[in-house]
């Protein structure tokens, strides 16, 4: 595999994935919900080791709630930007971020138990009530 670049909006901000250490899941989250203004987010794992900024890393700016929840986003464009979960080693990308298919294939569902009301989930994909533990 090679190398799957993504960006953000403006296009301000960029960077490579070598290797992907998860398919793409959706957080059915509300704070998922919120920062992503729709059911739910869309999102890859990715080693630290296997992610690399290609320009913009001094554009990245922060939202935390008095929970500890992040998200980190763009100064120009306000888009959703990766950040390291450090707990786990691991970056976590907005798939929507990437400028060609990565090629990834939905993997699961996560937190269904806060999920919209208004929001249909596919019969096929696999469905954790919470997150990943």
């Amino acid at each position: 595999q090679g190398m799957t670049v993504g960006s953000c909006l403006c296009k301000a901000v960029a960077f490579e994935v070598s290797e992907f250490s998860s398919g793409i899941y959706k957080c059915h989250c509300s704070k998922c919900r919120k920062a992503f203004g729709g059911a739910s987010s869309a999102a890859v794992l990715v080693d630290e080791t296997a992610f690399q900024w290609l320009r913009g890393s001094d554009r990245l700016r922060v939202y935390e709630t008095d929970s500890g929840f992040k998200r980190y986003f763009c100064d120009g464009c306000g888009c959703l930007l990766p950040q390291l979960v450090e707990r786990l080693g691991l970056v976590w990308v907005p798939a929507g971020l990437f400028d060609e298919d990565p090629g990834l294939a939905l993997t699961s569902h996560i937190h269904v138990d806060s999920k919209a009301s208004w929001e249909v989930l596919d019969a096929q994909t696999p469905c954790l009530r919470a997150g990943f533990a």
